[in-house]
C-alpha cells in the first residue's frame, strides 16, 4: 500500500469510528433534544480538555515514572478535564434528560479522543494502520462511552434521589476514572480492548437510550396530564379546593392580596408554558416541528416582571408550587430559544 494511502486510512480509522458512533446516538434520539451547535461546542470542549491534558501529562512524565503515571495518574487528570463541561451542562439545567446528557457527554469524550489521536499520529509520530484502528475503535469509543454512561447516571441520581453537587456527580466521575484506569492497565491486548469496547459500549448505550426514552415518554404524558388538570381547575374556580390552592390561601396573613394575585398569575403562566413545552416535545417526536410562537418573549418578560413584583420572600414562599426542577428550568430555556 502506498504511503499516502496508508496515511489516509490511518487518519480515517482514528477519527471516523467515534464520529459515526456519535451520529448514531443522535439519530437514536427521537426527540432531537440536542442542537447541532451544542454538539459542536461539546466536541470543542473535549478537544480543549485534550490539549490541556497533553501539556499537563508531558510535564508529569518528567516527574513521575512514565508507566505508573500512564496507568494511574493520567486517567485521573484526563477524567477531571473531560467531565468539566458535561457537569456544567447538567448543573445549569442546559440538559435535563438522560438522553441529551449522554449525547453531550459522548461528544465531549469524542472531541477529546479526536485531538488525542491527532497528537499520537502527528505530534508523537506514532504511525501504523493497526495502531490507528485500535485507537479509533477502542480508545476513542472508551473516552466517549464512559462519559455518556456516567453523565446519564448523574441525571438519574438527580431525578430519583434529588441529590446535587458532589453527591450527584461524584459517583460517575469516580467510576469513569476507575474504568479509564482499568483500560490503561493492559489486562487485554490492544486488539482485545478495542473489541471489548465495540461489543460492550453499543449494547450498554442502546439499552440505556431505549430505557431513558421510554421513561421520558411516561414523564411527559403524566406531567402534561397534571398540568392540564391544574389549568382546568384554575379556569373553573375549583383551584381553591386543591392542595396548591389551599397552600396559597394559607399565605393570606403573610402577603397582601395583590402579591398573592401575582403569585397565582405566575403559577398559571408557568404551568401553561410547561404544558406547551411538553406538547412541542411530543410533536417533535412525531416529526412535527412547530413554528416559534411570537408571544413567548412577551410571556417570559411578564414572568420576569411578576418575579420582581412578588419579591424574594414571596418567591421562596411559592417555590414548592413552581417546582423548578432542572427539567422545568430546561423547558424555560428551550422556549426562550425557539
Amino acid at each position: 500500500m502506498p504511503a499516502w494511502e496508508e496515511l489516509i486510512f490511518s487518519y480515517a480509522a482514528a477519527f471516523l469510528p467515534v464520529l459515526i458512533f456519535l451520529a448514531g446516538l443522535r439519530l437514536m434520539d427521537s426527540f432531537k433534544l440536542v442542537p447541532r451547535l451544542r454538539i459542536v461546542a461539546c466536541l470543542a470542549a473535549g478537544g480543549l480538555a485534550a490539549v490541556a491534558c497533553f501539556y499537563v501529562n508531558t510535564l508529569a512524565f518528567q516527574v513521575f515514572p512514565a508507566e505508573v503515571y500512564a496507568r494511574l495518574g493520567g486517567p485521573v487528570v484526563e477524567q477531571l478535564a473531560k467531565c468539566c463541561f458535561w457537569v456544567f451542562l447538567i448543573a445549569t439545567a442546559r440538559v435535563a434528560f438522560m438522553v441529551d446528557a449522554g449525547i453531550c457527554a459522548f461528544a465531549v469524550g469524542a472531541g477529546f479522543a479526536l485531538v488525542e489521536n491527532f497528537f499520537y499520529l502527528h505530534e508523537l509520530q506514532v504511525s501504523g494502520l493497526a495502531i490507528s484502528v485500535v485507537r479509533g475503535f477502542g480508545t476513542a469509543v472508551m473516552h466517549g462511552g464512559v462519559e455518556a454512561i456516567w453523565a446519564m447516571a448523574a441525571v438519574f441520581i438527580g431525578e430519583r434521589l434529588g441529590w446535587g453537587g458532589v453527591r450527584q456527580f461524584g459517583p460517575g466521575v469516580v467510576a469513569a476514572t476507575v474504568i479509564h484506569a482499568l483500560f490503561n492497565q493492559g489486562f487485554l491486548s490492544p486488539v482485545g480492548s478495542a473489541m471489548a469496547m465495540l461489543v460492550t459500549m453499543p449494547v450498554l448505550l442502546v439499552g440505556l437510550f431505549s430505557w431513558s426514552e421510554g421513561a421520558m415518554r411516561r414523564w411527559l404524558g403524566d406531567k402534561l396530564d397534571r398540568d392540564i388538570a391544574l389549568l382546568e381547575m384554575i379556569a373553573t374556580g375549583e383551584f381553591g379546593r386543591s392542595r396548591p390552592g389551599l397552600y396559597l390561601q394559607s399565605l393570606q396573613g403573610a402577603f397582601p392580596p395583590e402579591v398573592r394575585g401575582d403569585m397565582l398569575c405566575m403559577l398559571q403562566m408557568t404551568i401553561e408554558l410547561s404544558a406547551r413545552s411538553k406538547g412541542d416535545l411530543m410533536l417533535r417526536e412525531a416529526g412535527v416541528k412547530m413554528p416559534p410562537d411570537p408571544e413567548i418573549d412577551a410571556q417570559l418578560m411578564e414572568l420576569s416582571y411578576l418575579e420582581k413584583s412578588i419579591g424574594r420572600t414571596g418567591m421562596m414562599a411559592i417555590a414548592p408550587l413552581l417546582s423548578r426542577t432542572p427539567r422545568e428550568l430546561w423547558e424555560m430555556r428551550r422556549l426562550a430559544k425557539d
